[in-house]
């Protein structure tokens, strides 16, 4: 079987940010790029091309330097890219793992969109240090604005 070549794309563009090299994945990103982490954690937010050097950067901060991303599958065609991961590092001196889905849409030449999708473990992981904070604290880091706890219907606590 073949491997599709934005599969091939994916995988050197993970092997390099592995080595501390964005480049190969930042020049993947149209002009238009959406990148968003859909989570609860401090990365939750969209970005634009110009933010995602950024967003790698705080990641680099909120682990440390600790964090892995293994791939443990992936799926590849002209339209979209999909990788499973299994992720590790440390937070506030605590180890933590998790599993991940990254969704890459491709078109005019490079990759539109991209979002991230944490497991429960880490969903509950970043809940957990939300709590008793306070709303300047837990504030997400793109928009600004405070995190809520939701309420027995899933709607913002008022």
């Amino acid at each position: 079987m073949t491997t599709h070549s934005n599969a091939r794309l994916l995988r050197n563009a993970y092997q390099a940010i592995e080595q501390g090299d964005l480049q190969p994945m930042l020049t993947m990103l149209n002009e238009d790029v959406t990148w968003t982490d859909s989570t609860m954690g401090p990365l939750a937010g969209s970005y634009r091309k110009d933010e995602v050097p950024r967003f790698f950067g705080k990641m680099m901060d909120v682990y440390r330097g600790t964090l892995r991303v293994e791939i443990t599958g992936m799926l590849a065609d002209d339209d979209h890219g999909i990788i499973l991961t299994r992720e590790s590092g440390t937070v506030d001196g605590e180890p933590t793992a998790w599993t991940g889905v990254h969704v890459y849409t491709f078109g005019n030449g490079g990759i539109t969109r991209f979002v991230s999708y944490g497991s429960a473990e880490y969903q509950r992981l970043w809940a957990g240090k939300h709590a008793g904070r306070s709303p300047a604290a837990s504030a997400d880091p793109v928009s600004g604005a405070a995190w809520q706890d939701p309420n027995e219907d899933g709607e913002p606590a008022a």
